[in-house]
């Protein structure tokens, strides 16, 4: 049984088995243990797809305990694929930045967090704008936090409409392909590892700039962040504050 779980045109796609489909529901905390128990004993489906001793210890399983979700992933290892998961949960992070569910403050500085782990690619919406989140510059906090609701409100209205084209353009790199999460660590340093097909021109960042280089070496001292005022804030143009945001991804958009 295939579930398609995200699709933006027949071509643009990530589908999901039932198994993946209740498993990524599971650690998404969208069903509980104890659902996720009913559905090993009513499914009809899941015998044929296990090996003997898979099934076995699945139904024999203590779905009790404080380790349940652990030992359920370790049983489903063979048939579980990390990369596919781990770009499912972007893509649903992602979505709610563009559709702004109301958790969009949340996921953007789940982005900069996401970046600093090894995921750089998210230079321009993890850094160049969620770590603006994380660490206000203003409202006498320190993290995002800490804000009240409305102080969030303002904060993450600022960043619009800019944070919502980045997460169009990111989200289609991974439904296409042209971003690649394997849903494995670096060993040493324990960052994601993904593979990255975009062209030079794709990967131009369209946030920063180079404001400084090193004369002798060429090495970047410093970047200026073009979404930004002198004062740390995000700029915006009074009577047409979106007109200015589309002219600069106009201004800085790949060559599809």
């Amino acid at each position: 049984m295939v579930i398609q779980l995200l699709a933006v045109s027949t071509k643009q796609m990530i589908q999901l088995n039932e198994i993946e489909s209740n498993y990524l529901n599971l650690i998404g905390n969208k069903i509980s243990v104890n659902e996720f128990e009913n559905w090993v004993y009513k499914s009809n489906w899941l015998e044929d797809e296990l090996t003997e001793d898979e099934y076995i210890d699945l139904i024999s399983l203590n779905y009790k305990t404080s380790s349940a979700k652990y030992e359920i992933g370790k049983i489903l290892k063979r048939k579980l694929d990390n990369g596919k998961f781990e770009t499912v949960k972007m893509i649903n992070l992602l979505n709610t930045i563009i559709e702004r569910d109301g958790k969009e403050g949340e996921a953007l500085t789940k982005m900069y967090d996401l970046y600093c782990k090894g995921y750089y690619f998210l230079e321009d919406l993890g850094l160049g704008i969620g770590l603006h989140i994380e660490i206000p510059n203003k409202f006498g906090v320190e993290y995002y936090h800490e804000l009240n609701d409305e102080n969030k409100n303002e904060l993450v209205d600022s960043v619009y409409p800019s944070a919502k084209e980045l997460a169009k353009e990111l989200k289609n790199w991974l439904l296409v392909g042209d971003i690649k999460l394997s849903g494995e660590r670096e060993p040493e340093l324990n960052r994601w590892q993904y593979i990255d097909n975009r062209t030079t021109k794709d990967k131009v960042s369209r946030v920063w700039k180079v404001s400084n280089t090193d004369k002798q070496t060429g090495e970047i001292r410093s970047k200026k962040n073009l979404l930004m005022d002198n004062n740390g804030d995000f700029k915006r143009e009074k009577g047409d504050k979106e007109s200015w945001i589309k002219r600069l991804f106009k201004k800085k958009k790949p060559n599809r």
